[in-house]
């Protein structure tokens, strides 16, 4: 099964730890020695159920007052990817695009979509293998991967990109995710912003806007590594991993996922077209992570130097 990410429109959630439980629903390969962590199944099942629309776990893991928000969440799958229809003002707002969709944003046809459930009031958007009145529309303004425009009859709405569908043992270059928002040069990026690790993305510093620094930024940052979640897991918790399975084989606990959320730091990367993606880091690990790509990359020393300098 294809690792999916869970919606921003789960709000009242920590997303330090959403999105760590969100890369830990991997199951053990046959003929490998992995533990995973019961302390995640929760928050697990509710990224499955944002991606898949499984009522029963919705019922399960989403309470009462939270389950019109997590049953309203609607995806579009296309390209190998997972978009996300965006109607909330705010998240609209955070992402850089405008409050209305007016003509003058609305592009070319791409293709025509379906239902998944024609029948429910909620469902995830598919290909169409024929012309229908649902479809998927660029968005002029930054004609890219990261915002599409979903028409369904009369009703347009934001398609906002969340992820590439990737497997435990694949990975992507971070190039990838700025290709993503047509970012071919540094000079693509107006700003650079640490923010709080929310939903909300509130400036938490400097920002940075000099074109010098966002060079050695981008430069640095594209010649990275990737590393896929399996390798990354086994890097990060190879000490833990080999103690649990020396004590038989248990959980290595909550407290060591716990520690490694607890160090995440957010930066917002802002586009010269106004378009806004989070780019997640932990100084204390010198790790790098991006939900895009559900990929990992290892700090170099020169990218490690260029956040102690620059992000305050």
């Amino acid at each position: 099964m294809r690792r999916k990410r869970i919606s921003e429109t789960v709000g009242n959630i920590d997303p330090r730890y959403i999105d760590e439980a969100a890369r830990y629903t991997g199951a053990p390969r046959a003929g490998t020695k992995k533990v995973w962590y019961k302390w995640a199944a929760a928050a697990a099942c509710l990224a499955l159920a944002c991606a898949i629309g499984l009522p029963f776990a919705k019922d399960l893991f989403v309470s009462p007052d939270q389950k019109n928000i997590v049953d309203a969440v609607v995806l579009v799958e296309y390209d190998d990817s997972y978009l996300e229809i965006i109607e909330d003002a705010n998240t609209i707002k955070k992402f850089g695009l405008p409050s209305g969709i007016t003509d003058d944003v609305i592009g070319g046809h791409i293709v025509y979509l379906q239902k998944s459930v024609p029948e429910a009031e909620y469902s995830n958007y598919v290909v169409a293998d024929e012309t229908t009145d649902m479809e998927l529309l660029e968005y002029k303004p930054a004609p890219y991967k990261a915002v599409r425009i979903l028409r369904d009859g009369d009703r347009y709405c934001y398609a906002w990109f969340c992820n590439y569908l990737v497997e435990n043992d694949e990975s992507l270059p971070i190039q990838t995710v700025f290709d993503v928002y047509g970012i071919d040069e540094a000079a693509d990026i107006v700003s650079i912003t640490p923010v709080k690790s929310d939903n909300y993305w509130k400036a938490n510093g400097k920002t940075v806007t000099d074109s010098a620094i966002i060079n050695e930024f981008y430069a640095g940052i594209t010649k990275l590594t990737a590393f896929s979640f399996d390798e990354y897991h086994a890097i990060m918790y190879a000490d833990n991993l080999k103690k649990a399975e020396d004590e038989g084989g248990g959980d290595i606990g909550p407290e060591v996922y716990s520690r490694v959320a607890d160090d995440r730091k957010d930066i917002v990367i802002q586009t010269k077209e106004g378009l806004r993606f989070a780019v997640q880091y932990y100084p204390s690990y010198g790790w790098i992570s991006i939900t895009k790509t559900l990929s990992y990359y290892q700090m170099s020393l020169e990218i490690k130097d260029w956040f102690e300098a620059n992000i305050k």
